[in-house]
């Protein structure tokens, strides 16, 4: 494992143990009682925001490995993220955080499957899609989440504790995994109009597809906007990190493919 590789493993693991440790088990229960609002941005998630990345890849014609990169983020669940700038925007905060976790634990057979359906269009003799080593990605998320989760329940004074140290520690993680990864891929920034087209209405486009489905279903305001932001804003954290584990650097082919499926993730971000 390179040094890229190392960080993105540390940053998805602190940014998912602070997760854990704002999430109780009572959260389920919530759910359970009003499952309308997580149905929908269920759908949204794992029905709208892959088509929509599949629409645009296709529209722009990117290359193929650009096309995986944006399938990945589109079928990534939601993160930390999401939750913050549904704080921001005065959302509804529990379903935002009720969302994140419905959508981690579907990631599991929602990401393989729609990799399965969307990524055959992106693959080629030079690339497939390492289902095994995606699979192991979403671990590294469900593992701290349930160590969180575990704090939370038994020490809740200590979870408030990890939940803010984890975060700091996120954060620079995150800043520390993006100069690593412009500095192994120069040419990021002159790669194209299409790089920038996509990453930049990638959000727009999947919060709309969100928004308008909350619409049509007569959710409150409040809850249209967050579905469209748990929508539009996928973990991308993980996503690199899913990408900088299953392609693996090694070879200069194997450098260059792994930089290549980078590129888009970390222009998104």
């Amino acid at each position: 494992m390179d040094v890229l590789q190392i960080l993105m493993v540390l940053m998805v693991f602190c940014l998912m143990l602070g997760l854990g440790a704002t999430v109780k088990l009572s959260d389920a229960s919530k759910i359970k009682a009003n499952p309308k609002a997580p149905l929908i941005g269920f759908i949204s998630q794992f029905g709208l925001m892959p088509l929509a990345a599949y629409a645009v890849a296709k529209i722009l014609d990117v290359s193929d490995e650009q096309g995986i990169a944006m399938v990945l983020i589109g079928c990534t669940p939601g993160g930390t993220t999401s939750n913050l700038f549904t704080y921001f925007s005065r959302g509804d905060l529990p379903l935002s955080i009720s969302m994140t976790i419905v959508s981690n634990v579907a990631a599991f057979f929602m990401m393989p499957l729609l990799l399965m359906l969307y990524g055959p269009a992106f693959t080629n003799d030079d690339i497939e899609i390492p289902f095994t080593q995606i699979i192991l990605g979403l671990l590294v998320t469900l593992i701290p989440v349930g160590i969180g989760m575990t704090v939370l329940a038994k020490r809740p004074n200590v979870a408030k504790k990890l939940e803010k140290g984890a975060s700091i520690l996120g954060a620079l993680f995150i800043a520390a995994a993006i100069v690593a990864g412009i500095s192994s891929n120069q040419d990021l920034f002159t790669s194209g109009y299409k790089l920038y087209v996509a990453s930049v209405f990638m959000v727009p486009i999947g919060a709309l597809c969100g928004y308008g489905l909350s619409a049509a279903a007569k959710l409150p305001h409040k809850q249209r906007r967050t579905v469209a932001l748990e929508t539009g804003i996928q973990n991308s954290t993980l996503t690199i990190a899913i990408i900088t584990l299953s392609f693996p650097r090694g070879t200069d082919a194997e450098n260059k493919l792994q930089d290549d499926v980078l590129a888009f993730a970390l222009m998104y971000v």
